[in-house]
């Protein structure tokens, strides 16, 4: 009997054993961005004014696939939060792309700052390619960011409220319940 007892408990460790070897830790989740515009002006090799004529569109990257609207604001926002995973600290990459005749071009860049004037967001980048003037039919990809915020929706304000943040506040139709933000 006791042999039986210590094969069964062999046994059990093992699929425990390889339970927790097996298991995934989900990644934590991140954010990616897309900003777009008919134009925008590049007024040096390292400023990008883009308006704001629609939200920028935030979603996630498997396994979560999320999704959600940010005011221009709200994203500018995001260069001027401190920490040691925010855009002020470690400068997202990006890519720029925009028509010139019938070719697509793009360019690789790094912002480091981004503020709001009015309708238009200026962009701070390293660096980009030698284009100074208006660029057509415009896209910013904007990679990932982890912001932690548990979103509470109140319908009668239609904002949604950063519930560790409350001075963090989203106006966009679907907040991110429960989502990091």
């Amino acid at each position: 009997m006791k042999s039986i007892t210590s094969k069964i408990s062999i046994i059990v460790l093992s699929l425990m054993a390889s339970t927790f070897t097996f298991a995934e830790d989900k990644p934590a989740e991140e954010w990616l961005f897309v900003h777009t515009a008919d134009e925008a002006q590049v007024t040096n090799n390292t400023t990008i004014v883009m308006p704001v004529t629609r939200d920028i569109f935030a979603f996630t990257d498997r396994p979560y696939r999320k999704h959600a609207y940010m005011t221009g604001q709200q994203f500018a926002s995001l260069w001027a939060k401190a920490g040691s995973n925010s855009f002020k600290t470690d400068p997202p990459n990006a890519v720029l792309t925009w028509v010139e005749g019938e070719d697509v071009k793009e360019a690789e860049v790094v912002i480091t700052g981004a503020s709001i004037d009015g309708n238009s967001i200026t962009y701070t980048t390293n660096s980009h390619p030698n284009t100074v003037g208006t660029i057509k039919s415009v896209s910013v990809f904007v990679d990932g960011a982890y912001y932690p915020c548990k979103g509470i929706w109140n319908p009668m304000a239609s904002i949604c409220i950063c519930a560790n943040e409350p001075t963090t506040m989203w106006s966009m139709p679907q907040c991110p319940q429960n989502n990091s933000f």
